[in-house]
């Protein structure tokens, strides 16, 4: 039987062959050149961090990598990317595991809910980094013909409103609300609301003709796509999960590169996760001012709401386990190590 893994190797093989098999790692003293692709905007906060990582990996390896780096879908659409590293489109690409639930179903235990656990955003990235070489590369990413290089990960999620103000969870009713995949989807269903799918790019268009009331983000994302122009009302306590992404290189590179780049790549991945919590949490900060001064209200729910969504919240992880384990896939098992390595994390 042919796997998903041995499928795109021999679609892609033919077209490998000539640039990228064996020989250019014989040649490995010359650069190799390998093309990053995702799907975010020039403008988007993370560009600051790709930069660093790419600079990094090509310091570490004495210039014997080098990127070129194909951003806002130049290379590949936002859900083609995965199908683009698998075939060689690219060599790096950015996969954000909500997009590809049906193809990498593990990998969206990041997104959910998981209330009592503070985890800030240095234990998110480094937990979801230590599952990403861990058990979803034993239990997917292996299969899926894929290996991560760096974990990166959003705060937690809240509410941003064109013009509903969300004071209790009655004032969601009816309200259509975007949705970043399943995991999120069965959130915003848990709290009355409606859950639209889109893709970042297309949010803003969408909240301006009135397909979306208002979306699920972070506060930089919404400085990223420009949706301060429309966003009237932020919630700032909630924890509707996060959004979390993989950066990964095809895997039958990875195989074949020499092992001290390796080591490079894994160095600078697990470096990163201080750069990015630091960067990511100055812009929270920062950006959350100027929204106020934009004449945003960012606001905190009372007490009780907060509680409330908890207890409708909690119930979405079991069901998450149950339903992948119809499929024999060990989603109990992967449960348990993301919220390990959460705790982990969060204490050290």
């Amino acid at each position: 039987m042919i796997n998903r893994r041995s499928f795109v190797k021999l679609a892609a093989a033919g077209a490998a062959a000539g640039s990228f098999g064996m020989p250019w790692i014989a040649r490995a003293a010359k650069p190799i050149t390998l093309k990053l692709a995702d799907s975010l905007p020039t403008t988007h906060y993370s560009m600051p961090i790709i930069k660093h990582w790419i600079k990094q990996i090509e310091d570490g390896t004495e210039g014997r990598i080098r990127f070129e780096h194909y951003p806002a879908e130049q290379l590949a659409s936002a859900r083609d990317l995965l199908d683009a590293v698998q075939t060689r489109i690219a060599d790096v690409a950015y996969i954000p595991a909500q997009y590809f639930s049906e193809k990498l179903p593990m990998a969206t235990v990041g997104s959910l809910p998981i209330p009592e656990i503070k985890a800030d955003i240095y234990a998110l990235e480094a937990a979801y980094y230590e599952i990403g070489l861990g058990i979803l590369d034993e239990v997917e990413f292996r299969d899926a013909g894929i290996r991560a290089l760096r974990a990166s990960s959003t705060e937690a999620y809240n509410l941003h409103m064109v013009s509903r103000k969300i004071v209790t969870l009655d004032d969601l009713s009816g309200q259509k609300i975007r949705v970043g995949g399943n995991v999120q989807q069965q959130a915003i269903t848990a709290l009355g609301g409606i859950p639209v799918t889109v893709t970042p790019p297309e949010i803003y268009n969408a909240m301006q003709n009135g397909t979306l009331d208002g979306t699920v983000f972070h506060i930089p994302s919404i400085h990223s796509y420009k949706l301060n122009d429309l966003v009237r009302y932020s919630t700032d306590n909630l924890n509707l999960g996060v959004f979390n992404s993989y950066y990964a290189m095809n895997r039958d590179l990875w195989d074949d590169l020499p092992p001290d780049i390796q080591a490079v790549f894994d160095k600078v991945g697990r470096d990163l996760i201080r750069f990015e919590g630091d960067t990511i949490s100055r812009q929270s900060d920062t950006w959350r001012t100027e929204f106020r001064k934009q004449g945003i209200e960012v606001y905190d729910l009372a007490p009780e709401v907060i509680d409330e969504t908890t207890r409708r919240l909690t119930p979405i992880r079991q069901k998450w386990a149950e339903l992948y384990e119809t499929r024999n896939l060990p989603a109990r098992r992967v449960v348990d190590a993301w919220v390990a390595a959460l705790k982990k994390h969060a204490r050290a």
